[in-house]
């Protein structure tokens, strides 16, 4: 079989006989591999999330010639150290790695994790990459493997996939867990199989809207973040440096923008750069009514790049009296990226709705490739059999209001009250079910699917109590 498995084409390959990896974490690999030599290591390549931890460790199954990873880079996501917790510490009954937030893969089997961590030593380099090309030529190795080699591909699916054309699904929860939830079900259930850029198959759904309503109440248990992680990722995220060796951050992108557009002549009469969240605070504080409250982290230079930040735009809204925040996303790694990217993008929406001096309202994602690529496939559905399937949703209140049914002079009649109970002045009126229900779908009064199917079934029951004679009380939603 071809190796690597998993990202070839995204990997640097040295020598077949080599018996050592280096994982760059997020610095670009080009800016490590040029100064080693080749017959040195036998792959080079970059380790942006925790969840690559395991198409990493599926390669060196299939490999176990590889007995060393020299681990240096910037460890943005501390993908890093959720390895060296790997191999110190393993993983507990539920496959989390112990001490960060991780699940190994159910497809690779307990006993190979640890053939893997009693066999393959990880060498941290972070912070010492210049000592690199030294380390890797004092490395001793042997030759040998330390097992054979076993490649663990995807399984061959056996129920029938859910095939759709339709585009713009949209989830709505109170919280980001919810959400994100209720997205990943959308994503594995309807997502188109596809190839990707990064020749790893992937589900995907194009324009997957997201609506969080609310705050979280700490993590709750099916997310596979910690406490920990985001308060790493937040330095990050709302920090205006940039690491070297770094492509671009999210908090560079918005905290100090290159105007690198801008023609030199003009760039001594204003910054170099520019914060955005400043600018954009200050315009909705002199300009509620705007419509030009807009932050971009893309640059024209960035469509020549590899991997252009998938981030790509933020706006901002204030709608009674609420700052209402949309960011999106052109590539969005629901698995892997959504819900630090959220809960990142949740606190920088308070921080802006303070400077302004107003409420925080909804924050909506607009992901343009929601997308769930085939190694976390497995790791997707047992969350969603655990904490999704066969789950009875909550009752929320519509917010575009409710109907009062009621039976009346040998006809039903269904009339909309606002959610504050004022009339609206749509009233439906006929002897049918199911004509009254789609009179009233047709008018958009809906923003709740369970609120639109307890409408028909409490038409039903009118109709039947109609036709026979029977007095109609309105059940409670």
């Amino acid at each position: 079989m071809d190796w690597p498995i998993f990202h070839k084409d995204n990997l640097k390959l040295g020598s077949t006989e080599s018996q050592v990896g280096v994982c760059t974490l997020w610095t670009k690999k080009e800016l490590v591999y040029w100064r080693l030599d080749e017959k040195n290591y036998a792959v080079c390549g970059n380790l942006y999330t925790i969840q690559g931890i395991n198409p990493m460790i599926k390669n060196i199954l299939a490999n176990p010639k590889i007995k060393y990873i020299i681990l240096c880079g910037a460890d943005l996501m501390k993908s890093g150290d959720a390895l060296l917790n790997l191999m110190q510490n393993g993983i507990d009954s539920e496959r989390k790695i112990v001490g960060s937030s991780g699940i190994v893969d159910s497809k690779i089997e307990p006993a190979l994790i640890e053939k893997f961590r009693e066999n393959v030593k990880v060498i941290d380099m972070r912070g010492r990459e210049t000592d690199v090309p030294k380390i890797l030529g004092e490395i001793k190795t042997d030759g040998g493997q330390f097992m054979e080699p076993v490649w663990i591909l995807e399984e061959d699916k056996t129920a029938a996939p859910l095939k759709t054309a339709e585009v713009a699904f949209k989830a709505r929860g109170q919280t980001i867990a919810e959400t994100w939830l209720r997205i990943l079900n959308f994503v594995m259930k309807f997502g188109e199989e596809k190839e990707s850029d990064y020749k790893i198959k992937q589900k995907e759904i194009v324009d997957m809207v997201a609506v969080v309503e609310g705050d979280d109440n700490g993590l709750a248990p099916w997310l596979t973040i910690t406490e920990k992680d985001l308060e790493n990722y937040y330095k990050t995220f709302f920090s205006a440096e940039k690491p070297e060796g770094v492509e671009y951050t999210y908090g560079e992108r918005l905290m100090r923008f290159s105007l690198s557009h801008v023609p030199s002549k003009f760039l001594g009469e204003i910054e170099e750069t520019q914060d955005q969240t400043e600018i954009v605070a200050k315009l909705l504080r002199d300009r509620p009514f705007t419509r030009r409250a807009v932050a971009f982290t893309l640059r024209d230079a960035d469509r020549g790049l590899k991997s252009p930040p998938c981030l790509t735009q933020i706006t901002w809204h204030i709608r009674e009296k609420k700052l209402v925040q949309t960011a999106i996303f052109r590539s969005h790694d629901i698995f892997g990226a959504w819900v630090l990217n959220v809960f990142a993008l949740r606190r920088l929406q308070k921080q802006i709705a303070e400077k302004i001096g107003i409420e925080v309202g909804r924050l909506v994602i607009i992901s343009n490739s929601a997308h769930i690529y085939e190694n976390n496939w497995g790791q997707a559905d047992s969350i969603l059999n655990k904490y999704h399937t066969d789950k009875i949703i909550p009752f929320i209140q519509d917010e575009n209001g409710y109907f009062v049914v009621r039976v009346e002079n040998g006809e039903i009649i269904v009339e909309h009250l606002t959610k504050e109970g004022l009339p609206s002045g749509f009233i439906f009126r006929g002897t049918k079910a199911q004509l009254l229900y789609r009179r009233i779908v047709n008018e958009g009064l809906f923003s709740l699917f369970d609120h639109a199917a307890y409408i028909g079934h409490e038409l039903a029951r009118a109709e039947i109590c109609l036709k026979e004679g029977k007095k109609f009380v309105q059940d409670e939603a």
